[in-house]
């Protein structure tokens, strides 16, 4: 709607004109009326109107007054209709000095006052769409000079130009403010609320990411600002998190990066901004995090080769079911890339294998390699590491850790049955091979304590028991049908050490295996 003033000093002027026209509908609403000049500025003043309809003749001051005044303090913002008698006519013309739009005689006819708010009503519109037009133009500009400062390649003229914006300020801060979701959709449109909400406020300070991130909105802070503000830069960006977090669903990080003295230099803020980011993983506070606050000592870009042997300590105690121990080895892996200052990027790619180690050893067993979506939604897998604290990450990893313990408990609970028949027909199909509760674990996908468990317990005894009466019973047949040596027989039932078999025949059958042979001999002549 286009707002318009009413000056006249004659009450039923004023009250006619409002009744004249339907205003509304040709685009106009009455935002105020005066009785002369003097409260006619003091309404502009209030309600900045876009057009003015006033009358020449009034006390204090006239229409030719005040618009001088309009002309001298607005320029071409404010526009004005004069109202005149017709002998006042000549008189009116004297303010087309002052680029006052039209003249309509009294008495109004309707009809003329009609034409001349259409004509003003086209020209307002047109001018608004070009004005609009204009500064986005000059955003744009104003961007691409923001965007080459920010990467360090702007010249001195650019320099100056933005310099232009930023007035007498002595200090410049770069903030990258970041939406936190894994949906594409919901990071683009956090970044638009993001833009938006800050542009209503700080237009010209403000700037999406131009290295193709969608999540990210950059917002340049001044001591001037600040100053505005009348706040420190830790309120200031304590408070702009409240309000962004508020307008938005997903979380927001904003990353303060460090405090330079001339505009020229924003660069290096700017580029501070990603090491803090980075920094982030290592750090045990958030959502903000500010330049002078994080240890920016150089980090470790190759693998320290420990990594491996802390990852097999916690598979090893979610294969075993050892939930207690696993916070533990959590902490100690996250406790080593800490230590070792193993760059952010390398520590992504160790938990990205260890997550999909875990997924593997949860899944081994199923041709299809598909988990329920419940399950694979686990916080571990969904998120960015790099874009977590320690303590975040340790806390997820746990979490994970556990429901794959939970998981392969489940599972092993279901296929022990069928496992131990395979690994009993394997045990005797096999048992002169040098086998072991450990050969074992890895030819049936398990781990071998935990196989070594449900042996004895379905079984009675324990694996190494339960090979060596196997191997003890085919000794027996072969020392009763055939001439082989005893050594020859301990060989051919599994046993390296001839006199080893000799203890353990002994101790199974109650006498060495020549004392076996001779009486079963005895016994077969007796027959």
């Amino acid at each position: 709607m286009i707002n318009v003033l009413i000056v006249d000093d004659e009450p039923f002027i004023r009250q006619g004109l409002l009744l004249l026209m339907d205003w509304n509908a040709m685009g106009f609403q009455i935002c105020g009326e005066a009785s002369n000049g003097v409260q006619a500025l003091e309404c502009i003043r209030a309600v900045k109107p876009d057009l003015v309809i006033s009358d020449i003749k009034m006390p204090e001051m006239d229409g030719i007054q005040l618009a001088k005044i309009i002309y001298e303090q607005y320029g071409g913002e404010m526009k004005m209709v004069l109202l005149s008698g017709f002998y006042e006519f000549e008189y009116a013309k004297q303010a087309i000095k002052y680029q006052v739009n039209d003249y309509i005689l009294k008495p109004i006819v309707k009809d003329e006052l009609q034409q001349v708010l259409e004509a003003f009503r086209d020209f307002f519109w047109e001018r608004t769409e070009e004005k609009r037009h204009q500064e986005k133009q000059e955003q744009i500009v104003l961007i691409q000079h923001v965007q080459s400062i920010l990467l360090g390649t702007a010249d001195k003229d650019t320099v100056d130009h933005v310099q232009s914006l930023y007035g007498a300020a002595a200090r410049y801060r770069c903030l990258m403010i970041e939406t936190e979701s894994e949906q594409e959709k919901q990071q683009t449109e956090g970044c638009l609320h993001l833009e938006a909400a800050l542009n209503q406020k700080y237009a010209g300070y403000v700037l999406k990411s131009f290295t193709g991130e969608k999540n990210r909105v950059l917002h340049i802070v001044t001591d001037l600002l600040l100053k505005q503000e009348a706040v420190s830069l830790e309120q200031y960006v304590t408070r702009l998190y409240t309000e962004l977090s508020r307008i938005q669903r997903a979380a927001v990080a904003i990353y303060a990066g460090r405090e330079v003295n001339r505009l020229e230099e924003l660069h290096e803020s700017y580029y501070s901004c990603g090491k803090i980011k980075s920094l982030r993983f290592f750090s045990a506070y958030g959502p903000i995090y500010y330049f002078e606050h994080m240890d920016t000592g150089v980090f470790n870009n190759q693998p320290a080769g420990r990594e491996k042997q802390l990852f097999d300590g916690l598979i090893r105690a979610i294969e075993e079911h050892r939930t207690e121990d696993i916070r533990g080895h959590a902490q100690a892996v996250f406790q080593f890339f800490l230590e070792e200052r193993i760059e952010p990027g390398i520590v992504g790619i160790h938990l990205h294998y260890l997550a999909y180690t875990l997924l593997g050893l949860v899944n081994r067993d199923d041709s299809d390699l598909n988990l329920d979506g419940e399950w694979t939604q686990s916080t571990f897998l969904q998120e960015n590491y790099a874009m977590l604290s320690m303590e975040e990450n340790i806390e997820n990893l746990c979490e994970f850790s556990y429901k794959c313990a939970e998981k392969l408990k489940e599972r092993q609970k279901w296929n022990a049955m069928g496992v131990l028949a395979r690994v009993e027909a394997y045990i005797h199909e096999h048992y002169m091979e040098n086998i072991s509760l450990k050969l074992l674990g890895e030819q049936f996908y398990m781990n071998s304590a935990y196989l070594g468990q449900i042996f004895k317990k379905h079984y009675g005894v324990s694996f190494s028991d339960y090979l060596n009466q196997i191997r003890i019973e085919e000794a027996t047949r072969l020392l009763r049908r055939t001439d082989y040596r005893v050594y020859e027989i301990a060989a051919m039932v599994g046993y390296r050490d001839s006199d080893y078999f000799i203890n353990r025949f002994e101790k199974i059958r109650g006498e060495t295996p020549a004392q076996y042979r001779k009486r079963a001999q005895a016994m077969h002549t007796v027959d």
